[in-house]
């Protein structure tokens, strides 16, 4: 099937949807992880104003979570038809997601001077999060109305 023929075919507005709900979990599990693995690195951050984030950063946080959901489950549907639905796909995408993230952490590491130690672990946890993550939104992408 040709790109064109792909971009053509997908439900946007599942897309969309199940790109919100692939956000939201993944903000939550992200979340999650700080606090139970991520002490260390937020012990790490330079400058109590990044610990001491207001209001407006969160929400910025969210809003790109967000958007990166809706990316993912965007590609997610983009290549399903090479690849199948369901999980193995849904793993494709979290990887890829995953490995973009990661070095864009890198470079902000690299760029802050922090020590690459207290980043590990939220690191390694954060891969299978998103998978999770991804795996939930593609869930909900391949339900129909009506099925049970």
């Amino acid at each position: 099937m040709r790109w064109e023929a792909v971009l053509q075919t997908l439900d946007w507005r599942r897309v969309l949807l199940c790109g919100l709900v692939t956000g939201f979990v993944w903000t939550l599990l992200s979340l999650t992880l700080l606090v139970l693995v991520g002490g260390e690195f937020l012990a790490a951050l330079p400058g109590s104003r990044l610990r001491a984030a207001g209001g407006g950063l969160h929400m910025f946080l969210f809003f790109s979570n967000l958007a990166a959901g809706i990316w993912a489950l965007w590609l997610y549907a983009a290549i399903r038809p090479g690849y199948g639905p369901g999980p193995k796909t849904a793993v494709i995408v979290g990887l890829a997601w995953w490995v973009i993230v990661s070095l864009q952490s890198g470079k902000w590491v690299a760029l802050v001077s922090m020590p690459t130690t207290p980043v590990l672990a939220p690191l390694a946890a954060t891969l299978l999060a998103i998978i999770l993550a991804v795996m939930i939104g593609a869930w909900f992408y391949e339900r129909r109305p009506g099925m049970q």
